[in-house]
C-alpha cells in the first residue's frame, strides 16, 4: 500500500514521492494485465492552502503482451506523467472525475487505488508494434510475412486458426 501521512504533510507542505507496487499484490486482480516488474511511483506530494493534496510525478510500469503480429510475448515499459488531486470533501460540489475528496480530520491517505485507476486507463491492451523497412520494430520479422495467408488445401480454414481448433471440445 502507498500510503501518505497527512498530519507529517500538512507540517513539512511537501513530501517527496518513491514507491513501487509489486507486480503479484492483489490490486492487480481483474486488471487483465500482465505486470514484468513492479510499478514505480516517483514525484512529490504537496499540501494545499485550502486543505487538499496534489500529487504530482510519474509512474512507469513493465508490461508482458503478446505481439499481435507474432504472438511472441515482448516486454514493453510505459511511462507516463501522474498527476492526482485531493479537495477536501466539504465544500466540493463539482462532479469532476479527475479531482477526489479527502474527508477534514483524514489522517491517511492510500494512493494504490487511484495510482491503479491511472494506470489501467492509461496502458494499451493490445500491442501492434510499429514497422521499420518493412519490418516489426519488436521481434524483426518481415511484416508482409504476416499480412499473407497461406494455403492449406482442402480445410477452407484460414491456418492461423487452426490452432484454436486444438480448444475445440465438440
Amino acid at each position: 500500500m502507498l500510503r501518505i501521512d497527512l498530519r507529517h504533510l500538512r507540517r513539512s507542505r511537501t513530501l517527496p514521492l518513491k514507491a513501487r507496487i509489486d507486480s503479484d499484490t492483489e490490486v492487480w486482480t481483474g486488471t487483465q494485465l500482465t505486470l514484468a516488474d513492479p510499478v514505480r511511483i516517483s514525484g512529490s506530494v504537496a499540501a494545499t492552502a485550502e486543505g487538499g493534496v496534489v500529487v504530482s510525478g510519474s509512474w512507469e510500469a513493465a508490461l508482458l503482451y503478446d505481439c499481435s503480429r507474432c504472438l511472441e510475448q515482448l516486454k514493453v515499459v510505459v511511462t507516463r506523467p501522474l498527476t492526482l488531486v485531493y479537495t477536501p470533501a466539504d465544500g466540493w460540489e463539482a462532479a469532476d472525475p479527475d479531482v477526489r475528496t479527502i474527508a477534514y480530520q483524514q489522517t491517511m491517505l492510500d494512493l494504490t487505488d487511484a495510482i491503479r485507476e491511472e494506470i489501467v486507463l492509461e496502458v494499451p491492451r493490445y500491442l501492434l508494434p510499429n514497422e521499420e523497412d518493412g519490418r516489426c520494430v519488436e521481434c524483426g520479422d518481415p511484416v508482409e510475412r504476416f499480412n499473407q495467408i497461406a494455403e492449406e488445401t482442402g480445410s477452407g480454414i484460414d491456418p492461423r486458426w487452426s490452432v484454436l481448433q486444438s480448444l475445440k471440445t465438440d
